[in-house]
C-alpha cells in the first residue's frame, strides 16, 4: 500500500514538471488575457519566418492601467543599439539644466584659463550657437586652455578600432570644436573632385590633403589616416554627393591650434593649473542637443552629454563615472539593471530588457511631461530615422513615437504608439543575433505596430 502511494506521488509530480516545462515565454499579464486579440500578437509572432530568424524580446505596456499588455522574453537582456540613447536622454534631464555649463573659467592678473564641460554645441555646424565664440573671442587677457577635468578615452569601450574615418563615430573629447569633424565639400566636374576654393571646413585642415592621381582602379575620394589627420585625396569618377564628414584625431595641441586659428590669435595650452574654476559660462540650450540626438541619432552629441552628466556631478569627465552615477541616482528602479557601456549605443557591451525600457518610457512621461517627451523622439512617417516607416493612413495624426537602434545583426524599437481606440502604450522590441537584412526585420516590426494600432 506504501509503495502504491509513493508510485502515485512520482507519477503527479512527473506530470506537473511536463506541464510546467511545456508553458510558452510569452506572458500575457492584462485583464484582456482572453479577448481575441491576445492570441493573434501571439500567433503573428510565432508564425513569423523573419522573428523565427531572430532572437526578439518584447514589451507592450498600459499605463492607464499599469498593467503589461503582453510580454515575449522581456526580462531577457539584449544589445539596444541606439535604444540607449533613452537612457541617455533620461539622465541628461535630470541631472544637467536647461542652458548647458560650456566653458569653466578663472580670471588671475592677465591670463583667463579656461576648461571645457564636454559641451558638443561649440562652431557645431548642426546648430547656430554662438555665445561661446563671441565670449572667447571678446576676451583681452592671454588665454590658456588646459584638459585638466578629462579622464576618458576618445573612444568607447567596444566601439570597432576600423570606425575611426566613419562620420558615426567622432573622438569624444574635453571641449569639441566643429562637432570634431571635418567636412569635405565635392563638386562634379570631369571627375568628381574637392571643391577648388573651399575644399574642407574648417579651412584649418587643407594643411592636411595631399592630393593623388587616379589610376582607374575603385578607390575612396578621400581617405583619413588612421592614427594621423593627414587625408589622401584622389579625384575619379564618382557620385555627386556634395559633403562627406570625416571625424579628425583630437589632441589637445590641434584643438589650441585650431581654437587660435578661429579666433584669431594665440590660445595656449597647460596640462594643469592650480586653479578653482569658479566662473561659468552657460550657454548652449540643452533642448536643442536633446532633439537632434534622438531624432537624427547623433552619437557624437549623445556620448558628449555622458561626459557633461559626470562633469557636473563630479567636476571629471568621465563616461564610466557618469553611468555608474545615473544608474545608482536614477534607475535603481527599473526591473533589470541595465548593463550600460556607452551614452549613443554604439559599443555591444551595452544590454537591456525590454520590460525595463518600457518602464524607462513611462518615467520620462512622468517625470518631464508627455508633450516634451514626444517632441524629441521620432515620428513616424514624418522626421528622423523613422521618417519611411510606419506611416499613418492619410488624413489620421502619426501613431508612431519612438527611438530606433541599429547595429549589424541588431534591430531595436522603442517608444510610444497611440492606438485607434485612443491609448497611448508603451513598447519595446529588440531583435539580436539574426543574419537577413536590417530592412526585412524593420518590415516585420511595422506589421506589429500596425495590430497593434487597429486592435488595442
Amino acid at each position: 500500500m506504501l509503495l502504491k502511494s509513493i508510485v502515485r506521488l512520482l507519477i503527479l509530480s512527473v506530470i506537473s514538471l511536463i506541464f510546467l516545462s511545456c508553458q510558452t515565454s510569452e506572458i500575457v499579464t492584462s485583464d484582456e488575457s482572453d479577448s481575441d486579440d491576445m492570441p493573434k500578437l501571439h500567433q503573428i509572432f510565432e508564425e513569423s519566418e523573419v522573428f523565427s530568424q531572430s532572437m526578439t524580446g518584447f514589451a507592450l505596456y498600459d499605463p492607464e492601467t499599469e498593467t503589461m499588455l503582453y510580454e515575449r522574453e522581456s526580462d531577457q537582456f539584449y544589445v539596444p543599439a541606439s535604444n540607449t540613447k533613452i537612457l541617455t536622454l533620461y539622465a541628461a534631464m535630470n541631472e544637467l539644466p536647461d542652458t548647458l555649463p560650456s566653458l569653466r573659467y578663472a580670471v588671475r592678473n592677465d591670463t583667463l584659463y579656461f576648461q571645457g564641460t564636454g559641451d558638443p554645441g561649440f562652431l557645431n555646424p548642426n546648430f547656430e550657437f554662438t555665445e561661446v565664440y563671441d565670449f572667447l573671442k571678446s576676451r583681452d587677457e592671454v588665454m590658456v586652455f588646459t584638459d585638466q577635468n578629462y579622464s576618458d578615452e576618445h573612444f568607447g569601450a567596444g566601439w570597432a578600432w576600423d570606425w575611426y574615418p566613419a562620420a558615426y563615430a567622432p573622438e569624444k573629447s574635453p571641449f569639441p570644436i566643429y562637432g570634431n569633424m571635418m567636412r569635405l565639400q565635392t563638386e562634379q566636374v570631369a571627375l568628381v573632385q574637392l571643391n577648388e576654393e573651399t575644399p574642407v571646413k574648417p579651412k584649418f585642415f587643407e594643411r592636411y590633403i595631399e592630393r593623388d592621381e587616379w589610376n582607374g582602379e575603385e578607390i575612396q575620394l578621400v581617405k583619413r589616416s588612421q592614427r594621423s589627420n593627414d587625408i589622401l585625396y584622389t579625384p575619379k569618377a564618382d557620385t555627386a554627393r556634395q559633403e562627406r564628414n570625416v571625424p579628425f584625431v583630437y589632441d589637445n595641441d590641434l584643438f589650441v591650434e585650431m581654437l587660435s586659428d578661429t579666433l584669431g590669435r594665440e590660445v595656449q595650452y597647460a596640462e594643469s593649473v592650480d586653479l578653482d574654476f569658479t566662473d561659468t559660462l552657460y550657454a548652449t540650450p540643452a533642448d536643442s542637443l536633446y532633439k537632434r540626438f534622438m531624432v537624427v541619432s547623433d552619437n557624437f552629441i549623445a556620448e558628449q552629454l555622458m561626459l557633461m552628466i559626470s562633469e557636473q556631478q563630479f567636476g571629471e569627465m568621465n563616461t564610466t563615472r557618469g553611468i555608474r552615477f545615473a544608474l545608482d541616482e536614477y534607475f535603481d528602479d527599473l526591473p533589470q539593471r541595465p548593463n550600460w557601456r556607452d551614452g549613443s549605443g554604439l559599443t555591444k557591451y551595452n544590454l537591456v530588457t525590454p520590460h525595463s525600457l518600457v518602464m524607462l518610457l513611462e518615467k520620462l512621461v512622468n517625470d518631464f511631461g508627455e508633450e516634451k517627451v514626444l517632441s524629441y523622439f521620432p515620428i513616424g512617417g514624418v522626421r528622423g530615422t523613422i521618417s519611411g516607416l510606419y506611416r499613418a493612413p492619410e488624413g489620421e495624426e502619426p501613431y508612431v513615437y519612438a527611438k530606433t537602434g541599429t547595429l549589424s545583426n541588431t534591430t531595436a524599437l522603442s517608444g510610444y504608439i497611440f492606438t485607434d481606440s485612443g491609448r497611448r502604450l508603451n513598447f519595446s522590441i529588440l531583435n539580436n543575433n539574426y543574419v537577413i537584412g536590417n530592412n526585412q526585420m524593420r518590415l516585420e516590426m511595422q506589421k506589429i505596430m500596425e495590430f497593434i494600432k487597429e486592435n488595442y
